[in-house]
């Protein structure tokens, strides 16, 4: 049976383990046996369980928790450990770097994070610890990166799937994602593997080594690890076939009660005003004005050349051909720039481990643990487009236009043209790569982000009599992020470059430098040619964009952590057995500093422009928790209550307690009853905080006045924010019937409600619900203009700043089946795990809607998540030889909540399986063989269309949802794996 502590003997505590995770090492916590095998002069060794602070050797938690164990995790051998935990069904969507994380965003410092949503509650709701502690957040909007953590000495991966921030503190609202080491490692063992998809696009390699001795007759003990992983080469959408760019248009047959649906799925669904070589959507017959914007009155119809395109290197006119305009896209349309999508980007991770331990007596044990950890990855934004009121206009006298169209232009009054543009016309689709980007594209954005995690830990342990033992540590850890943007347009350079003339020499040459006016030359000024494909110049293209390097973000990160701990058993105790107790205390500070290039702070960039700021909080928490039995061997085998409370003090927002009760119930040898319910917290990041954000000018009617007033509009931090609060409530039975030997079964529900979530604002819900009554709005209002018609000042700032407005509800059920027999001179383990989602429900500003089930980017509140998923797995082992095969099954969706057949042609999203193989052979102690292989029948995902009205950023959308199904196809990994 497999083992998850190093003991000579199997103590209770694993008892409790391993009889609901027989080999596989994956299910809920279960009841321990009625009685433990004896071990004669085995010494017992406690297992502590990540849903609670007790450690009581059989003790266990009535919170369900789902063990991930090392032979799990060997037998998957996915890319990152944070794949093999996104496999859960419990874990809802969230990005990576193999499933297209970042994808057509450049956003400060997330490129490339490996993180965990339980229950699609987002990211920053998930406690991530390492081996017990918190770990400094890896950028400054809470996320923590699971990919600079060393995972080569992970024993097993803890998952708690309910509130437990009474336990561990702020932000297990969701849950925890404990990552347990194996701090008595022996020896030496290392492991090298290598993967590939179906198409020979997405290589990748691993190596993994760690070694541990002992010395001092073992009181003392060193243990080092290191990790590689590299995958050097991104993927695009236009690299799957399946990829049609399959998107939702208008229906021209459309018409109120004629029975037709207002949207219809089309392929090429992609941007209805501009192309690669330039689009004329527009003219102008007045004088452009200095800011090379048609003045009010002079736009007019261009006649014949309207929806004309220019294509090739002469920029000959051809029609653009596109159907079913719908606003901002349209089908059969041009398709480069939508695939420029990554599906995966380049990424590589590595991390170092070092541990030294020494027990200098039974009650002073003294370990220091240092951690390294580094990641690079890249990936590119969206395309410096021009379209709608942003499309450029080019002037008659453009020397880059063809002389018959200029002609014509004169012929008909007209002084420009608008012509709209994805400005990538010296990119092709046959060639995609990041270098080739910066090089030959006129603004597709490339981010290079490199993250360094240093996390050094002291700690102090021991047992101090009575059945009590302390722990003690304190720890510093430090992120740097350092983001650079490389081909990011400057747009003032790029509008003066666009504007080309003739120079009396008869050089073409840019017009601000050959006007009557000397205060506006530009002598690094070259003009730009965005008329057909293939014809920007590279002296034009390297004064447009950035130059390499000057266009970056540096985010530091500091977090300290000083703690103290202790537990045991009380002196007095009840006739059913000792009380255990786990009490501390702890104070912990957060600090962020965001340093941002000058251009970055000005905005003078296509994309990244990031504000600058720095912020810094701390906490100071206690907490105390107690395990009472209540009954031993009476109506039923045992029932224990299981209390917790914390205390936590924010610098920011003060005090808020959190509380956890909870009750388990072995009825008899064969069902377990369990039950909580708790008071978790999220507290507001650094981000949310402290951001000094970006002032942008527009205009508003000013309160208690008919008069329109010109405003600034800033978005920023909230240093009032205070800490979100949901209610959590668990119920769930065990199963071990008697009858059907080394099987086991759970059921779980759960239901989480989180009250006064954090979100933000856009400008007009702020100034609405201000004149609506709603206070909380009207301090997000400024009066420092001019006195208006009511005697007060006008309205001069509005302020999005974040706001404790909203709400999320979610429930569900977990349920697991385990079930081991002998066959064929070994043994067959066969095992269920799944999640089925009742609600996933979002309030904000009044608007209420269930996101479970449906996954469409149109729905209000972002996307949701299938109702249905499991996983089934069938294992055959026999003596070295390992055999596995998986089904991963995700349920049907639909795109929208409350789109009916008047609203789309289809509003389903089909369910999928995919087909999973492992398999290994132990040849002898020393060396094992390794391989597996995903998504066997290389299954397409499923269309996931987003409608006409998100504008010009639905032709990005990759048409599915790549943090919910596998858009790469079948994938194969092989290796082999040492241990001495």
């Amino acid at each position: 049976m497999h083992k998850l502590v190093s003991s000579s003997a199997v103590s209770r505590g694993a008892l409790v383990i391993a009889l609901l995770f027989p080999a596989i090492g994956h299910a809920q916590i279960a009841s321990p046996p009625a009685s433990p095998p004896a071990d004669e002069g085995a010494a017992e060794e406690t297992i502590i369980v990540t849903g609670s602070r007790i450690t009581a050797s059989g003790y266990t938690a009535p919170t369900p928790v789902t063990v991930v164990g090392e032979e799990l995790i060997n037998r998957d051998s996915k890319p990152t450990i944070g794949d093999t935990i996104r496999e859960l069904p419990a874990v809802g969507a969230s990005a990576s770097p193999n499933n297209t994380s970042g994808a057509g965003n450049i956003v400060a410092g997330v490129t490339g994070l490996d993180t965990i949503n339980l229950r699609n509650l987002g990211v920053t709701r998930t406690l991530v610890l390492f081996d017990g502690q918190r770990v400094v957040q890896s950028n400054v909007t809470g996320q923590v990166d699971i990919g600079t953590m060393p995972t080569a000495l992970v024993q097993r991966i803890d998952v708690v799937t309910a509130g437990a921030s009474a336990a561990w503190g702020s932000d297990a609202v969701s849950g925890v994602v404990n990552l347990v080491l194996n701090k008595k490692f022996d020896g030496i063992k290392a492991s090298v593997e290598a993967a590939d998809t179906y198409a020979f696009d997405r290589f990748s390699y691993r190596a993994q080594l760690a070694m541990g001795t002992g010395f001092a007759d073992d009181r003392g003990r060193v243990i080092v690890a290191g990790n590689l992983f590299d995958a050097p080469s991104e993927v695009f959408a236009n690299q799957r076939s399946w990829n049609k760019y399959r998107q939702l248009v208008n229906n021209p047959a459309f018409a109120v009660g004629n029975g037709q649906p207002r949207l219809i799925h089309a392929d090429n669904v992609n941007l209805s005003g501009a192309t690669t070589g330039g689009l004329i959507v527009g003219g102008c017959r007045l004088a452009l004005t200095a800011t090379g914007a048609c003045p009010t009155g002079g736009a007019t119809s261009p006649g014949s050349l309207l929806g004309q395109q220019f294509v090739g290197q002469n920029a000959q006119l051809a029609p653009f051909g596109a159907t079913n305009v719908s606003g901002q896209v349209a089908a059969n349309a041009e398709t480069l720039q939508g695939s420029l999508n990554n599906l995966a980007i380049r990424y590589r991770t590595a991390s170092l481990f070092g541990l030294l331990s020494y027990d200098f007596a039974d009650w002073f044990k003294v370990s220091l643990q240092l951690n390294y950890g580094t990641t690079f990855s890249r990936n590119n934004s969206v395309p410096f487009i021009r379209i709608g009121a942003q499309a450029p206009q080019i002037r008659v006298d453009n020397p880059f236009l063809p002389t018959a169209v200029a002609q014509q232009m004169q012929a008909q009054g007209l002084t420009s043209i608008q012509v709209g543009t994805t400005n990538i016309n010296n990119v092709n689709g046959g060639t995609l790569d990041y270098n080739y980007f910066a090089s030959n594209a006129v603004g597709v954005p490339v981010a290079t982000t490199d993250r360094t995690l240093k996390r050094g830990v002291l700690a102090v342990e021991g047992d101090i009599g009575g059945g009590w033992s302390y722990n003690a540590y304190y720890q510093r850890g430090e992120v740097t992020v350092f983001q650079t943007t490389e081909s990011n347009v400057i747009i003032a350079n790029y509008n003066k470059a666009i504007d080309a003339v003739r120079n009396p020499a008869g050089q073409i040459v840019c017009r601000v430098n050959a006007d009557s006016s000397t205060t506006n030359d530009d002598a690094a000024c070259r003009p730009l040619n965005i008329l057909g494909t293939g014809v920007a110049q590279q002296d034009a293209i390297r004064y447009v964009n950035v130059v390499p390097g000057a266009n970056f973000q540096r985010q530091e990160l500091v977090q300290n952590v000083a703690a103290f701990s202790a537990q045991g058993a009380l002196p007095f105790g009840l006739a059913a057995g000792d009380i255990n107790m786990a009490l501390g205390a702890e104070y912990r500070t957060e600090q962020g500093t965001i340093t941002n290039d000058p251009g970055a702070a000005a905005r003078i960039y296509s994309v990244a422009n990031f504000p600058s700021f720095a912020g810094k909080y701390n906490v100071k928490e206690g907490f105390v928790e107690v395990d009472v039995p209540i009954i031993k061997d009476g109506i039923v085998d045992g029932l224990n209550l299981n209390a917790a409370a914390r205390i936590t003090d924010y610098s920011t927002s003060g005090s808020v307690t959190t509380w956890k009760f909870g009750l388990t119930s072995d009825v008899n040898d064969w069902l377990r009853v369990r039950g909580t319910v708790s008071r978790d917290i999220r507290a507001p990041n650094l981000n949310e905080l402290f951001s000094t954000g970006l002032s942008t000018l527009s205009s508003a009617v000013s309160p208690g006045t008919n008069t329109t007033v010109s405003i600034f509009t800033f978005a920023s931090g909230n240093a009032a924010l205070t800490p979100e609060v949901a209610r959590t409530y668990s119920a769930g039975i065990v199963l071990r019937p008697a009858f059907l030997s080394r099987f086991n079964f759970s059921l779980d529900y759960y239901s989480i409600n989180l009250k006064e979530a954090i979100v933000s604002v856009g400008s007009n819900d702020v100034l609405n619900r201000c004149n609506a009554g709603e206070t909380a709005f009207c301090s997000q209002l400024v009066f420092a203009g001019p006195i208006g018609s009511n005697g007060q000042p006008l309205l001069s700032q509005i302020n999005t700043a974040p706001l404790n407005i909203a709400s999320l509800k979610t429930s569900g059920l977990d349920y697991q089946a385990d079930w081991t027999f002998p066959a064929f001179n070994g043994d067959i383990q066969l095992r269920m795990l799944g999640n089925y989602i009742f609600t996933l429900q979002q309030e904000q500003l009044g608007t209420t809607v269930n996101l479970a089930g449906n996954i469409g980017p149109d729905n209000p509140g972002g996307t949701g998540f299938p109702r249905a998923r499991f996983t089934f797995s069938t294992t055959y082992n026999n003596e070295g030889l390992s055999l596995t095969a998986q089904t991963r099954f995700i349920g049907a969706a639909k795109l929208h909540a409350t789109w009916t057949s008047v609203d789309v042609d289809d509003n389903t999203v089909p369910a999928i399986a995919y087909v999973d193989l492992r398999g290994s052979y132990q040849f002898n102690d020393a060396i094992q063989l390794f391989a597996t292989v995903d998504n066997l029948l290389n299954k397409a995902p499923p269309n996931v269309a987003a409608g006409p009205t998100q504008g010009q950023t639905s032709y990005y959308f990759t048409a599915t949802s790549g943090i919910i199904y596998d858009a790469l196809g079948r994938q194969y990994r092989a290796g082999v794996r040492f241990k001495f």
